[in-house]
This record gives C-alpha cells, sequence and structure tokens, in this order.
C-alpha cells in the first residue's frame, strides 16, 4: 500500500500557510480548514466570510468530522490548514491520522515574510520590538480575512516553539486551542 500522509500546518495568520496548503495537497489532496466553515453566500450568491467566536468549537468538531471522513476514505494528502500548535487539538488529529496508518508532518509557510518571521521567534528576547511591528502587519492583513486581533498573534508569538516536533504534538495533552 502507497504511503498516506497528513500535513500539520503550523504558522501565525497571514503568512501563507493556506497557500502552501494548497500546493502541498494538489489536484489529488485535500485541505481542510477551520475558516471553511464560516464561508457562505449572501442573497447576491456572493462569497462572504462569517466567522463568529461562539461558533468557533461548532467549526473545530466539523472539520474533525471531515479529517475522520477523508482518513476512511484512505484521501492523501490530507492538509490541516490551522495554527497546529501544542495543544489538545493538534494532538487529536495527530493521533488520530497515526492510529489509522497516516504519516504526519509539520509544514510551515515558505513565503519571504514568513521566513523572516521565524527567523525573529529563534531570536528571541532580542527581536522583541521586530515581532511586535510584524504583530501588527499580520493582525491588519489579516483582517480582511481571518480577522485574529493582535493581542492573539502576540501571545502566539510569545508562546511559539521553534523546534516542535510531531512527537512533541503527540505526547502533549494540554494548550491553547487555536484556529
Amino acid at each position: 500500500m502507497a504511503s498516506r500522509f497528513v500535513y500539520l500546518m503550523r504558522g501565525l495568520p497571514a503568512c501563507g500557510k493556506s497557500h502552501r496548503a494548497r500546493r502541498l495537497a494538489g489536484v489529488r489532496g485535500l485541505v481542510l480548514e477551520t475558516d471553511q466553515f464560516f464561508v457562505r453566500q449572501d442573497s447576491a450568491g456572493a462569497t462572504i466570510y462569517d466567522y463568529r467566536d461562539d461558533q468557533l468549537p461548532a467549526a473545530r468538531q466539523w472539520v474533525f468530522e471531515r479529517f475522520q471522513q477523508a482518513i476512511a476514505e484512505g484521501r492523501s494528502p490530507i492538509v490541516l490548514d490551522r495554527g497546529n500548535g501544542l495543544n489538545e487539538g493538534t494532538r487529536r488529529f495527530a493521533q488520530y491520522a497515526v492510529d489509522h496508518g497516516y504519516h504526519v508532518e509539520l509544514k510551515e509557510p515558505d513565503s519571504e515574510w514568513w521566513l523572516e518571521i521565524k527567523r525573529l521567534l529563534r531570536a528571541r528576547p532580542q527581536s522583541n520590538p521586530q515581532l511586535a511591528e510584524w504583530a501588527v502587519r499580520l493582525a491588519d492583513l489579516s483582517r480582511a480575512t481571518h480577522r485574529v486581533p493582535l493581542d492573539t498573534i502576540q501571545n502566539w508569538m510569545d508562546h511559539w516553539c521553534s523546534e516542535l516536533t510531531v512527537d512533541d504534538i503527540l505526547q502533549s495533552g494540554s494548550g491553547t486551542e487555536t484556529r
């Protein structure tokens, strides 16, 4: 049997996770993201993004159910496009994939700005002023789509683990859930 893969995208909002996720999925794979839950058609047929904080638990469950279905169908690759840090939500996806014979890998954006931010995250605390500037830029960039507040982005930066591995995720079980 051919190898089956789940890619866990990780990175900050507006850094190119979705763009890289689509490339990784190619024509045969599947991209799953919480944001898909909030996409609606308005009365004129236009696509709108209608994020509501109170619906986030339902959105997360909806993605997990779609993930289970994709694994049951043997789809590959499956790209989980979310923050995917050290938290119970990510552990749940990774463990389910491993339990069903999938190889799980962490993937990150490859945009120039993400590579710069990633370098700065590794150089904390010396790089905190530059990271603060990037947090403002990312919050502005995400305003039109993801609407991630500045304080949330700063919190994610403060808790970013540059050397995170799939094994770390599988052995975890606590932490803050991300989209």
